[in-house]
């Protein structure tokens, strides 16, 4: 129990450090011939790939053997009107995936340790967990940051808003960096960016016209230009215009602002990176997505081949269950269906 909560724990955190795995819209997609969008996350010891309407998720058993499930993705008409406002449209998407993600990292926990079958605590307890957990990150990572800058802003005598703020950025994207470096040193972790490695390559595959096999995804890179890590460069961005508009606060304020800001500075970041979506060979895009490419250097790594074999298998998955076609002389590797989890 300690190991699993541990590393969800811990990968938890980085899915939103690293928003690019939670927000599906925002991660990398592939249009075979059924028109469906996919993007993806990584899991402990496996892959889960999001479709428009579907999941399809992919772990390694402790066993050696693939188990493999898909299910629908929840929607309601309160959700799709949500979805139809601009900004607003962003924190519900954020939320959403964030719940979703973490719901299959702690699945995976599970399963990698052996408990397949094991009770699920319910909607309450995942929704408390994620809070705490979104919390602690925020905390960590924005909060932080401002509270830093206005000492280091203070302490050399100058009164500049615009320099507290772009301090806070760099020490956001140093503290972020070196998170993500630091908690990559874990064996876990480790396996983790390597299947976020092979998830990306299928995904190349799949989008390039590439039969799913382990032959074709070992040409493609483990980064890919349309992985959202360029979101966190979005929201730093974001946050320094939006926190510099409203002015320099006590720190009481600051940290209930920046808890608070989080669906506006999400929701803006979504509809920025939207546009951008529609407009990826222009130079400004591209320089946008750059460091994003580069971010990738610590959150993916090289996988071997049975991490190709769960991608490929949670990817097609996913795109059956969507009533897509998956690209002829793809692979079929052996998988068997996930134990079903009882809610308590």
């Amino acid at each position: 129990m300690r190991r699993r909560l541990g590393v969800a724990a811990r990968i938890a955190q980085d899915r939103f450090a690293d928003v690019s795995r939670a927000l599906h819209t925002l991660s990398l997609t592939a249009r075979p011939t059924s028109g469906a969008a996919y993007g993806g996350q990584a899991l402990i010891d496996g892959v889960l790939m999001r479709g428009p309407s579907h999941i399809g998720v992919a772990l390694r058993a402790v066993d050696g053997s693939i188990a493999v499930t898909s299910e629908p993705i929840a929607t309601g008409p309160i959700r799709r009107r949500l979805t139809r406002i601009p900004v607003l449209r962003g924190a519900v998407v954020l939320w959403e995936t964030l719940a979703l993600g973490s719901r299959w990292l702690l699945r995976s926990a599970d399963v990698s340790a052996g408990d397949e079958e094991r009770t699920n605590s319910g909607t309450g307890s995942l929704v408390a967990t994620l809070a705490v957990t979104l919390l602690i990150a925020v905390a960590f990572f924005n909060v932080l940051p401002a509270i830093a800058a206005a000492a280091i802003v203070r302490a050399i005598g100058s009164a500049e808003l615009l320099l507290e703020r772009a301090i806070d950025g760099l020490l956001q994207v140093a503290i972020l960096l070196g998170y993500l470096a630091a908690v990559g040193r874990s064996s876990d972790v480790d396996r983790t960016y390597r299947y976020h490695g092979a998830e990306h390559r299928a995904i190349h595959a799949l989008e390039n016209g590439d039969a799913l096999t382990r032959n074709a995804l070992s040409r493609w890179p483990t980064a890919h230009p349309r992985c959202g890590t360029e979101f966190l460069v979005v929201v730093i961005l974001v946050s320094i215009v939006s926190f510099s508009l409203i002015g320099r606060l006590d720190p009481i304020p600051t940290v209930i602002s920046r808890i608070a800001g989080i669906p506006l500075v999400a929701g803006i970041a979504y509809e920025i990176l939207r546009l951008l979506g529609r407009y990826r060979t222009n130079m400004i895009a591209r320089a946008l997505a750059a460091p994003g490419i580069a971010v990738q250097r610590i959150t993916t790594r090289k996988p071997d081949d049975g991490m190709h074999d769960i991608a490929i298998v949670a990817l097609t998955a996913v795109i059956e269950a969507e009533g897509g076609v998956v690209p002829s002389g793809s692979e079929r590797p052996a998988s068997r269906a996930l134990q079903p989890v009882t809610v308590r």
